[in-house]
């Protein structure tokens, strides 16, 4: 599992009390941290992966983790190539500057391997995610599960549970998820 990409201290410092060695706290940044990566579909940290793609058949190659930094090691059908580009986008184009005609990712199921870079750095992570993260953290620490009575036929909902997202949330994580 990846590490938490808010600390205990900023919990603690946005809050203005607690301590940051309580293990409730812990607990909190990593569940706030959790949440974002499954709305968001991204783990944020900078990270190294390998992974296994269907070849298009085409001169592009869509990589699944963004901000793509880096790629190393490419194999198609075992062997390595070394004539790509990878562009801003996470787009790893087959053929170099001048190549012509272009050659393509050959079609096939799982017959293209790629390492790479992706991720952000802990100080380059987008601050609208960190804020997501905080926000989460800090209303699991205060407010816990949701409150609820029933008196009889009576029902009453004092909070919503500290785990759902408001609309804001939302938006600004769908910002991350599947947009290349």
């Amino acid at each position: 599992m990846s590490d938490p990409f808010i600390s205990t201290q900023d919990i603690v410092d946005y809050l203005g009390r607690g301590t940051a060695t309580d293990p409730g706290m812990v607990i909190v940044a990593d569940a706030a941290c959790d949440i974002c990566r499954t709305v968001a579909e991204r783990s944020f940290n900078a990270d190294t992966s390998t992974v296994t793609l269907d070849g298009t058949g085409t001169d592009a190659i869509l990589l699944p983790e963004l901000p793509v930094t880096a790629a190393g090691t490419v194999l198609v059908n075992g062997g390595t190539v070394t004539d790509y580009v990878l562009n801003g986008n996470g787009v790893l184009f087959r053929g170099t500057a001048g190549c012509d005609p272009r050659p393509v990712w050959p079609a096939g199921r799982q017959n293209v391997r790629v390492t790479y870079d992706h991720g952000y750095q802990t100080v380059d992570l987008p601050r609208d995610v960190r804020m997501v993260a905080l926000s989460i953290a800090v209303r699991l620490a205060v407010q816990g599960p949701a409150l609820e009575e029933s008196i009889g036929p009576a029902r009453i909902k004092y909070a919503a549970a500290a785990t759902d997202l408001t609309p804001g949330e939302i938006r600004i994580l769908g910002k991350y998820r599947g947009i290349r």
